[in-house]
């Protein structure tokens, strides 16, 4: 039967049924105004269209069963009778979906006639387009009234006439019973979890003695609290770190309340003056051992990024969530200490050191290198600065320094550092820890034996194949960081006035000039540069910008828009010298606007787009600016990418915020 002749026979059925309505309807209005006679006529009339349309469907099915027992499939009889009582069910369609045959099993699953209908009025969830683009060996997997069904099948070719027709074969196996056991497996899945307390030790410090107790009491009552909603077991293996056993099934409850429980120990108020925060490391894996180290790999993510925060791993990527307040600043100053003595032993036992800060380096970045390459000097050891290109009021400063004496020869390209270096060639990486933005990528992967030192909060792209790391988010600067080292490694400064001056000019630039993200430490690490001769006026000049600059961020000041609770946004949508540098500072100026919390200014960067993100500490611009790529300080973020225009950009930018709060 071909399928003109069928639409013929389904058109005259449904004309059939068009016509017994209206004559049933004339009939019924012949009775009731007394026309007997027209009444017995037009009801014959009805009784012999009922026994046409009986007929004709009996007709319709006897030709559809014909059609399929003649299919020139060139299939000889036991083929045939094979298909027609197949023991799965089975569904025939053709390429634009119309079900053209099904046998009895498929009618289990129908529970209705479906001939001739739309395979995707009858399953919704039924996807045409994927069968077509798999043409053979199809495979797609269905849920349909409850159950899982896999599909399979594919197209053949059926010659009819003079022209070439083809047809999709479909056989539906129920796997209601493997879905049932797998999700099973995924539930029971043991989730193994890292919980830390942040600040204990000081936070004891800032508490009454007589207020102690009942403050470890009530943090012990909101862990407890929380491990209900886990419905997992707990163990207590140090003061302040536990370790956490749940079944997976709890997972999506702990995600669907956004970890409460951070905000639940801010509410702790017993006599404490610091805040109780705590760290959540979360590992998924596929066995205890994989999830065991997850979690290990999430926890110091956490406490790498500042704490108070969550953070799950699973085998494909990280997920955070909280990270609203800043870091603390620690008084004590152990670690220093006893990186200083790993650092020289290091220096000692190794030929050439190479350091190197991110791309486009700033003075934190330049500055961190200056103040490693003199404690280098200082133990008789070569020291080079590996330095690329540079941008804005920035290169004014790089050259100054490369016409001091005192740098003559150390600043080299990456090209050199890779026909310099050697086995015993130490690489000191400052100021960044991603693997995707370091100076020189060939030169992290050539030498093998690294330090890291950075204070950015940690990203996913950590170099963590290190002999030694130093990694504090709450410190001010890098700069900072290696005041600290220099002051332990040396019982008398030898820094000259040239290289302190750079020091400082990172502590200055990172911190807005001491009015952001400062502790005592950084006053301090300040002051002993300060006791060396520091001309801070000297290091203001430096960075000084010119009228054209200026008048440049004055219009991107006075075009923000505040868009959401206080937070401004920005753009620049010209070709500059310096894009970065520009939107880094417009955002900053625009944090000086009464009832600004937070900027974002976005200018155009070749083909790109560079978003700078600033804010006073009560809203997370990185936890933004990392939905977007990028990456930074909860006060200090950015990031880059491509849009197809300015407008565009913006709107990622404010769903992004939208997420975020």
């Amino acid at each position: 039967m071909t399928d003109s002749n069928k639409g013929f026979i389904k058109r005259t059925t449904s004309g059939i049924r068009i016509y017994f309505t209206i004559i049933a309807v004339f009939t019924g209005l012949s009775f009731l105004t007394k026309n007997f006679l027209v009444g017995a006529v037009e009801l014959i009339i009805l009784i012999v269209l009922a026994i046409h349309y009986m007929h004709n469907k009996k007709e319709r099915q006897r030709l559809v069963t014909s059609y399929i027992e003649n299919l020139t499939f060139h299939l000889d009889n036991a083929a045939r009778d094979t298909m027609l009582h197949f023991p799965l069910p089975m569904l025939m369609i053709t390429l634009s979906g119309n079900i053209i045959w099904y046998n009895k099993e498929f009618l289990k699953i129908a529970d209705e006639d479906i001939l001739d209908k739309q395979i995707q009025a009858v399953f919704p969830n039924f996807h045409l387009l994927k069968i077509l683009e798999q043409k053979n060996n199809i495979s797609i997997n269905l849920e349909h009234d409850g159950k899982q069904y896999e599909i399979v099948g594919n197209i053949v070719h059926r010659p009819e006439k003079d022209s070439k027709k083809y047809a999709i074969v479909l056989y539906w196996i129920d796997r209601t019973k493997e879905h049932e056991i797998v999700k099973k497996y995924d539930d029971d899945r043991p989730i193994s979890c890292e919980l830390m307390l942040d600040n204990l030790e000081d936070l004891m410090k800032s508490t009454p003695e007589e207020a102690q107790a009942g403050l470890s009491a009530a943090i012990g009552k909101k862990i407890n609290e929380w491990l209900g909603k886990t419905g997992g077991i707990l163990r207590k293996y140090e003061k302040d770190k536990y370790h956490i056993m749940f079944e997976n099934k709890n997972l999506s409850k702990i995600i669907d309340s956004k970890f409460d429980i951070l905000d639940g120990m801010h509410e702790i108020q017993l006599g404490n003056k610091l805040p109780v925060t705590l760290s959540i490391g979360i590992g998924k894996g596929e066995s205890i051992q994989k999830s065991d180290s997850y979690a290990k790999a999430a926890i110091d993510m956490a406490l790498g990024r500042g704490g108070d925060q969550a953070v799950i791993k699973d085998d494909e990527n990280f997920r955070f969530f909280g990270g609203r307040s800043e870091g603390y600043e620690k008084a004590t100053k152990v670690k220093p200490r006893v990186v200083a003595y790993a650092l020289r032993e290091l220096i000692d036992s190794a030929g050439i050191v190479f350091i190197m800060g991110h791309k486009t380096p700033d003075p934190d970045s330049l500055g961190a290198a200056i103040g490693i390459s003199k404690l280098v000097k200082n133990r008789s050891k070569k020291a080079y600065i590996v330095l690329g290109q540079t941008s804005g009021s920035y290169n004014r400063y790089i050259e100054t320094l490369r016409q001091n004496d005192e740098f003559q020869g150390v600043f080299i390209s990456d090209a050199e550092a890779m026909q310099l270096y050697d086995k015993n060639s130490l690489l000191v990486i400052v100021d960044t820890h991603s693997v995707d933005i370091v100076e020189s990528p060939k030169l992290l992967d050539a030498i093998k034996d690294k330090v890291l030192i950075d204070h950015h909060r940690r990203g996913e792209n950590f170099i963590s194949d290190t002999a030694l790391s130093y990694h504090e988010p709450f410190a001010s600067s890098t700069c900072e960081m290696i005041t600290e080292i220099i002051q332990y490694m040396e019982e008398h400064s030898t820094l000259s006035i040239s290289e302190a001056q750079a020091l400082y000019a990172g502590i200055a630039i990172d911190t807005k000039n001491f009015t952001v993200k400062t502790g005592v430490r950084t006053f301090e690490a300040a002051s002993f540069l300060r006791q060396i001769g520091v001309d801070t006026t000297a290091v203001r000049r430096m960075f000084q910008s010119d009228l054209d600059e200026y008048v440049k961020r004055a219009k991107i000041v006075s075009s923000a828009k505040v868009y959401k609770q206080g937070i401004a946004i920005s753009s620049w949508n010209e070709d500059v010298a310096q894009p970065n540098l520009i939107a880094s500072i417009s955002s900053d100026e625009l944090l000086n606007i009464a009832g600004i919390s937070a900027s974002f200014v976005l200018c155009k960067d070749g083909e790109g787009i560079h978003i700078s993100g600033r804010s006073l500490g009560d809203f997370n611009v990185q936890l933004v600016l990392e939905r977007l790529g990028g990456g930074g300080h909860m006060t200090v973020a950015g990031a880059q990418i491509t849009p197809s225009s300015m407008s565009q950009a913006i709107t990622l930018l404010k769903e992004s915020i939208d997420k975020t709060l």
